[in-house]
């Protein structure tokens, strides 16, 4: 059955994605790793259209080195990011993985904005690897 669920930390906030992934890329940009905590995020893109969510989401937007406008949307409870979108991609959400409750949905094939990354972040060389955002990218319409 394709699909997934996932939440905040405190499960203030739950979806349902009635769709599987279109892809999960590895992001080693400045934004992610800012809005994450981590040293790169993983984001699993999905149909904006084909997600439910549940509880209130708060949301901070700003722009992309791109120009695209980007809106993070977080958990107000607990602070956990959950999901995002671009300007620059209609109809796609970015769901962040670590609030995925079946880590098997996650599965990246991409990392992207690898001259952004930090020089101690060990990468995997066997997924598809690209310095930038590509603007051909198959999930960006």
């Amino acid at each position: 059955m394709p699909g997934f669920t996932g939440k905040c930390l405190c499960g203030a906030v739950s979806y349902t994605s009635h769709e599987d992934p279109i892809v999960t890329i590895n992001c080693h940009c400045e934004d992610c790793r800012r809005s994450t905590g981590a040293v790169f995020g993983t984001n699993v893109m999905v149909p904006e259209d084909r997600v439910d969510i549940s509880g209130e989401l708060s949301r901070y937007t700003h722009t992309a080195d791109s120009g695209n406008t980007m809106t993070k949307m977080f958990c107000p409870s607990c602070g956990s990011l959950v999901a995002g979108t671009s300007s620059g991609r209609e109809n796609v959400l970015s769901i962040r993985a670590g609030s995925i409750d079946d880590p098997e949905k996650i599965d990246p094939s991409v990392n992207v904005f690898l001259d952004r990354k930090l020089p101690t972040t060990l990468v995997n060389e066997e997924l598809t690897c690209w310095a930038r955002m590509p603007g051909n990218a198959p999930w960006k319409k």
